[in-house]
């Protein structure tokens, strides 16, 4: 085990006001539990949970408590700055609530090792100052040195996923993807649907689990995707965000079709959703013919689909509410105000194929989970 000179900061959300928000709040916050367990066997020290409440932190946690700051809106990177300097942190590993459901021991490990050696035997092949991610383009966890001299780099880091790429644009820092990795030390819980696989995975941590037995998110069809998937010549359908890593993973595991519509990826980081410029085929074709007939349309095509529906939203001009979306991932439309969703939901929830709703995540580390329970036949 390392002798550590490596903390951790944690920054765990709020989560809205409603049952589905909720949902995924308390989601992120027992996986946070979970990986404060982890950080804590391998010596990681100090933890820092930085959150609104710490009243789902149990006692004797040996985590140090951060409150957010009332009634200031939240930033990202001010904040992850403000509590590197309060700290006095110079070489940390920096996770959001939900960000490391399947990050282990192992991981964990070598990081905290590479770390040491960059801060006490820099030279070769490890640089003093270098940082370790999952993905340098839309990071979910950070691992770097000499973060008291990124301060200055952090106030245009408004979200977590932009925190590597900054690193390595500021010329100052050695960035790097741990390679070796389980594909879903990337996985994400930032949607109703990503709990749902989570739940399915054989290898779901037990805070974590212990949440996640919710009929709301047992009633999702993941496990009778993974079935049709894992089912010779059978179709199944990826439309949104979809990376192509891991839909190359899940050829690998499946002898099934897989018909495939990519649009949009990148839409957040490039700006293109704030500057209302998203475009998508499907969404045109859905405000031609409407949801019904497009599902219609599509059950024709498929045995199942697994659906990143932000793009086809955002391509109508379209955001609705955290509480919307999530409530659309859980087929809850009468809980939607949105009239659109309500009957894109309700649409998807009477198609006669299985159909997963879900955001950016689904398409991409949510595959990556849902090949490990094909694998393992945790379906």
């Amino acid at each position: 085990m390392p002798t550590s000179t490596t903390g951790a900061i944690i920054l765990v959300g709020p989560g809205g006001p409603t049952p589905q928000e909720q949902l995924v709040a308390r989601a992120q916050q027992a996986s946070a539990l979970d990986l404060i367990d982890t950080l804590l066997a391998q010596g990681l020290e100090p933890v820092i949970v930085a959150a609104p409440t710490d009243g789902w932190l149990p006692a004797g946690s040996g985590v140090i408590f951060d409150p957010d700051p009332p009634g200031q809106p939240f930033h990202f990177g001010k904040r992850l700055a403000d509590l590197i300097h309060r700290y006095a942190l110079s070489h940390l590993m920096v996770f959001g609530g939900g960000s490391a459901p399947f990050v282990d021991a192992s991981l964990i490990e070598t990081m905290a090792q590479l770390m040491d050696q960059a801060v006490h035997r820099p030279g070769g092949r490890i640089p003093s100052h270098m940082a370790l991610t999952n993905n340098k383009h839309s990071s979910d966890w950070v691992a770097f040195t000499h973060a008291d001299e990124a301060l200055a780099l952090m106030n245009d880091a408004d979200r977590d996923n932009s925190l590597a790429w900054l690193l390595d644009q500021s010329g100052r820092y050695d960035v790097r993807v741990v390679t070796g990795l389980r594909p879903t030390a990337g996985f994400d819980l930032d949607t109703p649907s990503d709990l749902a696989l989570a739940a399915c995975h054989p290898d779901c941590p037990p805070r974590l689990a212990a949440v996640l037995q919710d009929s709301r998110l047992g009633a999702l069809p993941v496990r009778d995707i993974a079935c049709i998937a894992a089912t010779p010549e059978s179709n199944l359908t990826l439309i949104g965000r979809v990376a192509p890593l891991p839909w190359q993973a899940l050829n690998k595991v499946t002898h099934c079709w897989v018909r495939v519509f990519a649009e949009e990826r990148g839409m957040v980081a490039s700006g293109r959703l704030q500057r209302g410029e998203v475009k998508s085929l499907l969404g045109e074709m859905i405000r031609k013919d409407g949801a019904y007939a497009f599902f219609a349309t599509l059950a024709g095509l498929s045995d199942a689909a697994i659906i990143d529906s932000r793009p086809i939203m955002a391509s109508l001009g379209l955001w609705p509410s955290d509480a919307d979306r999530f409530a659309s991932d859980l087929y809850m439309a009468e809980a939607i105000h949105d009239p659109w969703l309500r009957e894109f939901t309700q649409a998807a929830a009477e198609a006669p194929i299985p159909i997963l709703l879900g955001g950016h995540s689904l398409v991409s580390g949510g595959l990556y989970a849902l090949v490990e329970i094909i694998e393992r036949q945790a379906y």
